[in-house]
């Protein structure tokens, strides 16, 4: 079987968050283990992030400068509330903890683009319902949920999720579904027996449901062509 092409490395695709809260939602929340955070500076912040997909050999991080680093960024989710902070120490058995790589030095290969020639084709499914399932669908295999995008596209707001229909990178497409405002919580419960009950929600501990995670995006994904 012939070798598939490896594609070249010509930059990054950086994603800014809407809070570190984002952040810590998108590495801790509902993984089997959170994210390796990489931290440097940018101008008088730190910028933190995770990189979390790849699309036609272009890396994609999400991040979020702060004012302060540290060595681990701690989250939990308790109730209806989330609490996220950089701290010195993997200390609190409360929280679950993303480590934070220090990087000293990026390599080219990895400097920020602002252009993309491929984008993510977007396929618009007809309700909330409906994105969900494609969320979902990893827990067939016993992995974590896809996480929800939300971001604002002109007048509307938009939440999707990335998901690859096979093996391959390149196959990837941006599944979403027009909202009427912002999402009004972090995550989104569904229970396949009850699908007119999917809502979104700020806690995560009622029975008989699947939660997914909804990551909120400072402004339009930039690889995400409608």
């Amino acid at each position: 079987m012939p070798k598939k092409e490896q594609k070249q490395i010509l930059g990054t695709c950086y994603v800014k968050l809407s809070s570190l809260a984002d952040l810590g939602r998108l590495s801790c929340a509902l993984e089997r283990a959170p994210f390796p955070l990489f931290a440097f500076k940018e101008g008088d912040n730190f910028r933190i992030a995770a990189q979390a997909d790849l699309f036609m050999g272009t890396p994609i991080f999400y991040y979020f400068d702060a004012r302060t680093n540290g060595e681990f960024l701690a989250y939990r989710s308790y109730g209806e509330s989330e609490e996220v902070q950089l701290v010195e120490s993997a200390s609190n058995a409360a929280f679950i903890y993303a480590p934070v790589i220090r990087v000293k030095k990026m390599p080219k290969e990895l400097e920020s683009r602002n252009e993309f020639e491929d984008k993510f084709l977007a396929v618009e499914v007809e309700d909330l319902g409906s994105l969900v399932k494609v969320g979902a669908y990893k827990m067939l295999f016993e992995e974590p949920p896809l996480p929800l995008f939300g971001f604002k596209n002109g007048a509307t707001w938009i939440l999707g999720a990335f998901a690859r229909i096979d093996d391959y990178e390149e196959a990837s497409l941006f599944f979403y579904t027009r909202m009427n405002g912002e999402p009004p919580a972090g995550f989104v419960r569904y229970s396949p027996a009850k699908t007119a009950e999917t809502a979104f929600s700020k806690k995560t501990d009622e029975h008989g449901f699947v939660y997914i995670k909804v990551v909120k995006l400072a402004e339009k994904h930039p690889l995400v062509q409608f």
